[in-house]
């Protein structure tokens, strides 16, 4: 992971724009990962610790998150995370370029991790993951998209950004997260 750590560090596809420089990936020990879209100026920037804040504490999305993992039987601490884009940015305009750019990256950083479902929050990284345009995210929202990346099997499965902001990042990923229970309970991932 540091030899890509320092791609990261080493890219400006997009420009000079800041990246996590020490991790760009929370490693777990889950059968998913979950991927956002980039790094939040106020998260593991500052933490070096996904969701968490300087102090230790979980921030609101972190919270909205681990209400959900519990579903599955798993805590915040135990997840594999990252974001497509790597770069730090303050205009979400970028998003779209900034995730294509860094989609090497990520699937870079997936290839040794033990775990063959991807959790999208958000249409960016769901896009750049698949290589389409998303007219509209609530149409692919819960789907499960089967994906092949260097010869590795996935499913993808979009989910709703857990934000207090986001009045579905609750209540609409519950359905969600009990139908990815249901699915690795049956399969040995």
């Amino acid at each position: 992971m540091q030899q890509i750590q320092q791609k990261i560090n080493n890219c400006n596809a997009c420009g000079h724009l800041p990246k996590l420089t020490k991790v760009s990936i929370q490693i777990g020990n889950t059968p998913f990962i979950i991927v956002g879209e980039s790094p939040a100026k106020d998260g593991w920037i500052q933490s070096n610790q996904a969701f968490y804040n300087t102090e230790g504490k979980l921030q609101a999305s972190g919270k909205i998150l681990h209400k959900l993992l519990q579903i599955l039987g798993y805590t915040i601490n135990d997840i594999y995370f990252t974001e497509m884009c790597k770069c730090i940015i303050t205009n979400r305009k970028q998003l779209n370029v900034c995730s294509n750019n860094c989609r090497p990256f990520f699937i870079e950083q997936i290839q040794n991790i033990p775990c063959s479902i991807i959790l999208t929050m958000g249409k960016f990284p769901t896009q750049a993951l698949l290589q389409q345009k998303i007219k509209t995210y609530a149409t692919i929202v819960g789907k499960q998209i089967p994906i092949t990346l260097n010869e590795k099997k996935y499913t993808v499965i979009p989910i709703y950004h857990p934000s207090p902001l986001n009045p579905k990042g609750y209540k609409e990923n519950v359905p969600i997260f009990q139908e990815l229970k249901q699915l690795l309970e049956k399969a040995p991932y």
